[in-house]
């Protein structure tokens, strides 16, 4: 797991910056759940319905490597849910996250969200005793630049 390295606040919430990127290994369950997981982190999709306008994730393409070699190739059919197959998986004690890692938030500072395994994550949490940043103040740290207490 990766080291945490800062927290920032977030909306109502914090957000966790990570030493090294989140690297989750995704599992096809059946033909409507993937599951991808580092342990932690999670993301879970839901195979639905697309066409037209209705799209997940508007339509973008990606691909998700699965655990047996094969490629999962999404094109708006996989949505962003925990299926009842997930939870059974999974178990029921997940919370929401929003995390990135410093590289990627020195390059475009934008935090994502995930899905976390509830205990996983507050022992993470724990191992965190620095300051707590304001959102700004952290962008603005990370270009080496003064913080007015504003965006």
């Amino acid at each position: 797991m990766s080291k945490l390295l800062a927290i920032v606040k977030f909306n109502n919430g914090e957000a966790f910056v990570l030493e090294k990127p989140i690297q989750l290994v995704y599992t096809k369950y059946n033909n409507d759940t993937i599951i991808g997981t580092d342990g932690i982190f999670l993301s879970c999709y839901e195979l639905g319905h697309c066409g037209g306008n209705w799209k997940a994730f508007e339509g973008r393409e990606f691909d998700l490597p699965l655990v047996d070699g094969s490629i999962e190739h999404c094109y708006g059919q996989w949505w962003d849910a925990i299926t009842p197959i997930a939870l059974t998986i999974i178990g029921d004690d997940i919370i929401s996250v929003v995390a990135s890692d410093i590289a990627r938030l020195k390059d475009c500072y934008v935090f994502n969200s995930y899905y976390g395994i509830k205990n996983k994550i507050q022992e993470l949490r724990e191992t965190y005793k620095d300051k707590i940043y304001e959102y700004y103040e952290y962008d603005a740290l990370l270009k080496n630049k003064e913080w007015d207490g504003k965006k």
